[in-house]
């Protein structure tokens, strides 16, 4: 990688001086004056390079300025959507919107409106000057694995609505516009309107990443206009909760497992009685992929901050009669806890480290803590 960039900077130079001797790279060292027709072509060759450059930095700015932070991000965000939510009360006559329809429109929004979807954009998909891809470096890539995060909860969300709460009981029909709306979560998330470099997608224009994710909010609000108008069915049961619960317990326990394996730099070997390299590492600050797990896990409970409160009122008469309040309480607290941490730099090192923390294994602790908690819900949702 050191070698390819040196020779990038090594003709960068040639280039750069070649530009403003008004020669080209080939003669840039000669001192011989050139004719009158060189000096006209290089005078436009010269503009023409300038305005490329110009071009270039400018695609860039537009980059740094939709990557660097992330608008928007507040962990009080479920307060302004759920404010005006009434709780369900278990008649079947009451008509309402579904708070996690509400919060999941809102998070679709937060990720394709409110900021750039990052993981589609050329200059991310270029990589470093075009060399090395931005997962393998410590920079620009924490807000696309957010962004990724969120996603991942959206989905899951998503196919939770369309087959199991959307419905009534599992014989009948799927919500028409819940199932359009999780297909179109499913859609790839690395595709820009051209993809020339990346054999798994077409050659030719196709609609990028964030305008189908974007064209999923309107079949939200009209799914639940049309349940407000009880045109339209929320099956808010109690095995339903205890469904969708065990359904993000697996989805935060992959999460967990990548957060381990990664942060495992050693392990105890029971067959030998001694410590075996794991399969991760602990570099510390310098393993350039942990950041990418790390900001993964953090949108992913960020965006389970406001579902599991939106569940909390869509299933409020549910929690209401089997007690559930004070676990969801601990719930509640331990995904909001891990969608708070914040670490300058996100460093993977020995757990007993003293110079570089394990922040890995930090977040790995929190969600398994709410994993716990969801443990305990469905225990008494199973009885």
């Amino acid at each position: 990688m050191f070698e390819r960039l040196g020779r990038w900077y090594d003709s960068l130079k040639r280039w750069v001086r070649a530009l403003f001797s008004f020669r080209t790279p080939a003669d840039a060292d000669t001192l011989a004056p050139p004719s009158r027709t060189k000096r006209i072509w290089r005078v436009t060759w010269r503009g023409v390079v300038i305005f490329f450059l110009l071009a270039f930095i400018v695609w860039n700015l537009d980059f740094l300025w939709n990557v660097l932070w992330t608008r928007g991000y507040s962990l009080a965000y479920p307060k302004s959507i759920l404010a005006t939510e009434t709780p369900q009360t278990g008649d079947p006559n009451q008509c309402r919107r579904s708070a996690i329809v509400d919060v999941q429109t809102y998070l679709i929004d937060f990720v394709v409106n409110e900021n750039a979807w990052i993981s589609s954009m050329p200059q991310y998909k270029l990589g470093l000057l075009g060399i090395v891809p931005w997962e393998s470096t410590p920079f620009f890539d924490n807000k696309a694995a957010v962004q990724r995060g969120v996603l991942n909860a959206l989905r899951r969300t998503g196919v939770e609505l369309t087959d199991i709460l959307g419905r009534v009981r599992g014989t009948s029909q799927a919500d028409p516009d819940l199932q359009a709306a999780r297909g179109l979560l499913q859609y790839d998330e690395r595709t820009w309107w051209f993809n020339p470099f990346d054999t798994t997608r077409p050659f030719g224009p196709v609609q990028p990443s964030s305008s189908i994710y974007r064209s999923s909010i309107p079949l939200y609000e009209r799914f639940n206009g049309r349940l407000a108008n009880c045109q339209a069915s929320f099956d808010a049961r109690a095995d339903n909760l205890l469904q969708f619960l065990e359904r993000i317990a697996q989805d935060t326990g992959s999460t967990v497992d990548a957060l381990a394996k990664r942060s495992q730099g050693r392990r105890y070997d029971p067959q030998t009685d001694t410590f075996v390299p794991g399969e991760g590492n602990d570099r510390g600050w310098f393993d350039f992929r942990a950041d990418d797990l790390f900001m993964f896990a953090l949108g992913q409970m960020y965006a389970y901050h406001g579902l599991l409160q939106a569940a909390r009122l869509d299933f409020a008469d549910v929690i209401d009669k089997r007690d559930l309040g004070p676990v969801w309480d601990l719930l509640e607290r331990h995904v909001a806890e891990a969608a708070a941490l914040s670490p300058t730099i996100v460093s993977n090192g020995r757990e007993d480290g003293m110079m570089m923390p394990d922040h890995l294994a930090v977040m790995a602790q929190n969600i398994l803590r709410a994993r716990a908690n969801m443990t305990e819900l469905r225990d008494v949702l199973k009885r």
